[in-house]
């Protein structure tokens, strides 16, 4: 039943709240503040005074009202509480307090001026306080899709990671595709292009380099130093733009009060990490063994350095893990002793028949175990928060974060990473940036913002050695890699970025004008010296034993002449120059429509170097770069319409061009691989020449052959000359309810994202088709239907893995999301959502390397422009989040919260073993799905390379039968990401109890978060299935012969037919991160 006061006040008082214009800030750092003042008669009262006080503070604004009683405010603090009062002579001082602000929204105070119109509002106190709850959805702000997490609901979540991943799921549309490594994917899209900063500054990877868009393992910031979380995957404001989200955060600042704590976060793998319920308990993973102990010690304070002027908050943060190694390895089996290995798994016997043989060479080459290394993070913030007057405020902020990750390197589905293989990568992070918030006028307001970013990096092994491979008895059995990793032989990186952001608004009656504009310069030093020490393959045990020239490759790469190692670096600057310009118009008290447009303009300081012989042999110029004629302008149109009613409810959405700029390093390796400063020395398979030098265990004294066809010129990335920077198609479309129960809102929200210009790679010198595959698809052998062989018609001269980045039109997303949330309140407050996705691409971009980002892709053909289903599709996602407190005795709060996130799995694609279509790329080739007696097929062998037996062979094809995809798609090549891994639960817990401090106003808190808390209930719940790479082996590529396929069957330990198989996710690249297990962090803290 409805409250007849409320029916017959609230919709008056909130009409007037929806007729205020709200743009979003800029940069989203701060917040804002608008209204109207009425009289008691319902109109606007000009020349009012309105005085905003953030009252921690005592910072103050004051303005005046027009014509049509508005006012607003820009740059505000995020939080509060804020006291908002509006005075006039001759009429009664209207005030609203307790007034709370959201990063990146503009909340809407309006205030009556009547002593009757406040009494009888103040009767409804709680209802004003439901209505306050409300306009933090319903408001004329709101116009695409976002997510706001304020200091309490951050407090409030399951945190097991402290991570921005742990915050970043909370939207129905973000999901964590990676819980192994914190990378997150928006509405289905690349984990890199996601735009991630605190205070304004970028926190994302300034160069590329890791899937999770983070320069870290672990978390770049302290989440205790968060004050509130603004997560988005549509903004229309000109200010904001990112292919897939954008997440920003404000930290805390000082107030008028010291206030800060001390915390210690503990786990151990031994007692605080659940057992394996997917293994046998006398299985050595059984017990977890990623790392030994997780611990994280800091203190924040904050508080004034002159009361109502000059505040400052700082923080300091150190996380050590001990023991980091690896705890399990998919293709490593100890069941199998001693005896040989199998189709997809390795032996311990194997392991250390090559582990002796190794040492016998002078080699180190370590264990699978490992554990003798920590993982070690620091982090230190400091920020000044200055009042320089009523209408003028300003901020700096100083963040450095340092890490030292040593990385579990070389598993797979079917290699072992022994621990010299391993890496360790030093990281080094120094922020600084300044904003200045000035009202020159009721009508006229500023934001400033200068940046300044250093990044630095150093990556590479214990000891300086060859990289080695080496398969147990064929090519197509698993591997053992050891020595130095070839792509951290020399790794550096060092990087300046400087930013600058200028934004006036102008407020004209119903329309607010914003224009400005957007700088940023990133000065690029990348040394990237990979095979500097020679890369070998060996086919089995006993060639590595006989060493000498009995390997498969062996692969060198040198400085060209007489460079020296640092001539290969690659020095650049990147810059880009943004204007924008647009005006949020209220149209009407019910619609607000907020339109225009913004210029990406790119510029590199100079081209790469020249190669004239690389232009004559490709046909058009190397040293292509970005520059003002690749630019792209965007339009943006969005609007919010109010439906009056007793109860609220409203239509929203908008429709806009967004750009993301790339990982710097795809720009970046035109700069270094230019066919001019690296010789590339290749001997043995994929050569061009038939020398074999000897293999030579000494990293610095590699052996070479100048035989004519050994060397040819290293790889040459290009750009192509209308390259565009990845840029899409946004339009949403929401409308959200009212419900007539605890304040509850429910939304339906719709989103479309279409491709206007992605990335696509090109291996530009994989030669000429030499004929088709039985299923008609072509193959690149010089001998077609062979095993092994240099690409048919590519230019010996140039490397096979050379590129060119240009752009594809094809790819879109789409996703629709029902959600129900009931908003913050003294008891429990909680939300949920469905989301069905769908996302399709050419080219995913799952790699810092040119061709990694061409080769690591299946696909029909080389070269293809096929948009199939994206590797990071999810098509559907639940999640709910309850959160319940109490106070018990006194003053301490008891809080209990749990979030559940169910999920169906990513796609993975069917492929074979080996390379069939002799473009050079082995296990990327999509399986051709045999019919019963197939015509294609000629023959089966197992693999050992002898004849299947008929057993074998059936084993095979019931596999496909009860297989539903393969089965429904027998006679046909396996589509790219046709298949998807099963659905997965999640269910994180909480715990939390404040305790008595030691003086008043102190508290201690006691805290408890679980992660995978159903594998704390059940051993066997809470698994996620997993599959390395996203493909699956169905069978071996075994040549052609007589126009059909010959069929190699992998097989396990007995001899029978075994795809690869489903994993489970046990950890990722940071080992506390534990995915398949449950896993607890105790928290101690101290507040004052």
């Amino acid at each position: 039943m409805n409250n007849p006061i409320r029916t017959k006040i609230l919709p008056l008082a909130i009409a007037s709240l929806l007729v205020a214009s709200a743009p979003a800030m800029a940069q989203v750092t701060s917040s804002a503040i608008s209204g109207r003042v009425l009289d008691n008669a319902g109109q606007p009262v000009a020349g009012a005074t309105v005085q905003i006080v953030h009252e921690p503070s005592g910072t103050t604004k004051i303005t005046t009202t027009d014509a049509d009683g508005r006012y607003s405010a820009q740059g505000m603090r995020v939080g509060g509480p804020f006291d908002v009062t509006a005075s006039k002579a001759g009429l009664t001082q209207g005030e609203q307090d307790q007034v709370y602000l959201q990063l990146g929204q503009e909340s809407t105070v309006n205030l009556t001026m009547s002593a009757e119109q406040a009494k009888n509002v103040q009767d409804l106190s709680g209802v004003t306080v439901s209505a306050s709850a409300l306009m933090q959805t319903f408001t004329p702000d709101n116009k695409g899709l976002s997510t706001n997490l304020s200091e309490k609901q951050l407090q409030a979540t399951p945190q097991a990671d402290r991570s921005i991943s742990d915050i970043a799921r909370l939207d129905p549309r973000i999901t964590v595709t990676d819980q192994g490594s914190g990378a997150i994917s928006a509405n289905g899209q690349n984990t890199r292009y996601n735009n991630i900063s605190v205070d304004g500054v970028s926190q994302g990877d300034p160069f590329g380099l890791n899937a999770n868009g983070l320069p870290y393992q672990g978390s770049p910031i302290s989440p205790d130093t968060i004050a509130e979380y603004n997560i988005s995957t549509a903004n229309f404001d000109t200010t904001s733009n990112s292919v897939g989200a954008s997440i920003n955060a404000v930290t805390k600042s000082g107030t008028n009060d010291f206030h800060g704590s001390v915390y210690y976060a503990y786990r151990n793998a031994s007692h605080l990490v659940g057992d394996a319920g997917y293994l046998d308990r006398d299985d050595p993973n059984y017990h977890y063994k990623g790392y030994g102990i997780d611990a994280t010690k800091g203190v924040t304070l904050g508080g004034p350095i002159v009361k109502d002027k000059l505040f400052f908050f700082v923080s300091a943060e150190k996380q050590k893990t001990t023991g980091v190694g690896s705890s399990s390895n998919v293709a490593y089996d100890p069941s199998l002793g001693d005896g040989p290995s199998t189709g997809n798994a390795v032996s311990p016997g194997d392991i250390e028949r090559i582990r002796n043989i190794a040492i016998g060479y002078g080699l180190d080459p370590g264990d699978v175990a490992g554990g003798t290394t920590d993982l070690t993070d620091d982090r230190y913030l400091v920020k000044l928060d200055w009042n320089i007057s009523n209408n003028h405020r300003a901020s700096f902020t100083y963040q450095r974060t340092k890490e030292s990750y040593p990385k579990v390197n070389g598993n797979g589905n079917s290699s072992v990473g022994l621990s010299s293989y391993w890496y360790t990568t030093n990281s080094l992070t120094e922020n600084s940036v300044i904003h200045l918030f000035d009202d020159w006028s009721d009508n006229f307001s500023t934001e400033v913002k200068i940046g300044f970013q250093q990044f630095s990096q150093l990556a590479g092994g214990a000891k300086d050695q060859p990289a080695i491979q080496v398969h147990t008895d064929s090519f197509n059995s698993p591997s053992v890699n050891l020595g130095e990793d070839q792509f951290r032989h020399y790794n550096e990186i060092n990087t300046k970025r400087w930013t600058a952001f200028v934004a006036g608004t102008y407020y004209a009656g119903d329309h607010t004008i914003k224009g400005g504009l957007a700088f940023e310069q990133d000065q690029i030093y990348n040394l990237f010296g990979r095979t500097e020490f020679g890369s070998y393959t060996f086919n089995s045990i006993d060639d590595f034993a006989a060493g000498a020239g009995n390997y498969d490759s062996y692969e060198l790469y040198q400085p060209a002449g007489d460079r020296g190692i640092g001539d290969i670096a690659a020095k650049w600057t990147y810059r880009q120059y943004t204007p924008f310009l647009q005006d949020t118009w209220q149209v009407t008290d019910n619609l607000s429509v907020m339109y225009g447009v913004r210029v990406d303009i790119p510029y590199s300081d100079h081209k790469p170097p020249y190669n004239a012989d690389a232009a004559a042999a490709f046909g058009y110029p190397n040293n292509y770069a970005v520059g003002s004629s690749n630019r792209v302008v965007e339009p943006r149109l969005s609007f919010n319409y109010n439906f009056e009613g007793d109860r609220m409810m409203q239509l929203r959405g908008g429709v806009g061009l967004f750009q993301t700029t790339p990982p710097t390093v795809w720009m970046t390796n035109p700069y270094q691989n230019n066919g001019l400063t690296l010789v590339d020395y290749k001997y043995g398979y994929g050569s061009h020449c038939d020398a074999k030098p000897d293999f030579s265990p000494d990293a610095h004294n590699q052996i070479i052959d100048d035989s004519p066809g050994c060397a040819v010129a290293g790889p040459v990335d290009t750009i192509s000359k209308d390259f565009r920077l990845p840029s899409v198609w946004k339009a949403a479309l929401a409308l959200d309810r009212e419900l007539p129960w605890w304040g509850m809102i429910a939304s339906a929200e719709y989103q479309h994202i279409q491709v206007r210009n992605a990335i696509l790679y090109k291996a530009i010198n994989l030669g000429t088709p030499s004929g088709y595959l039985p299923d008609g698809r072509e193959q690149y052998w010089v001998t077609p239907g062979a095993t092994k062989g240099p690409n048919n018609g590519a230019n010996p001269a140039f490397s096979t893995a050379s590129t060119q980045l240009t752009n594809t039109h094809k790819g879109k997303a789409d996703s629709f999301t029902l959600s129900l949330r009931k908003p913050f309140s003294e008891n429990f407050f909680g939300n949920a959502s469905f989301t069905f996705s769908h996302s399709t691409e050419v080219n995913s971009g799952g790699s810092s390397q040119a061709f990694s980002s061409y080769q690591y892709m299946p696909r029909i053909n080389p070269n293809g422009n096929e948009n199939e289903i994206s590797a990071y599709n999810i098509p559907r996602s639940l999640k709910l989040s309850l959160t319940w407190q109490h106070k018990f005795f006194g003053d301490y709060n008891t809080q209990i919260s749990a979030l559940y996130l169910g999920h169906d799995g990513l796609p993975y694609s069917w492929v074979y073993s080996g390379d069939a279509n002799g473009d050079g790329i082995s296990y990327y080739d999509l399986a051709y799905i045999p019919q019963v007696n197939d015509a294609l097929v000629g023959a089966y062998v197992d693999s050992k390379g002898k004849p299947a037996s008929a057993q074998l062979v059936q084993q095979f094809q019931d596999y496909i039968t009860n297989n539903e995809y393969l089965n429904a798609h027998r006679g046909d090549v396996a589509g790219r990401n046709a298949s998807h891994l099963p659905w997965s639960n999640e269910l994180d817990m909480s715990f939390v109890q404040e305790l008595p401090g030691f003086f008043k106003g102190h508290k201690g808190e006691l805290r408890l978060d679980v992660y995978n808390f159903l594998n704390l209930v059940n051993k066997d719940w809470g698994s996620v299935p997993y599959i390395q790479y996203q493909t699956r082996n169905l069978a071996g590529y075994n040549g052609v012969v007589d126009g059909k396929y010959v069929y190699k069957l992998p097989t396990d330990k007995n001899g029978n037919y075994q795809a690869t198989p489903i994993g489970v996710y046990e950890s990722g690249q940071n080992p506390t991160r534990v995915v398949s297990r449950w896993s607890a962090m105790l928290t101690l803290r101290y507040t004052f």
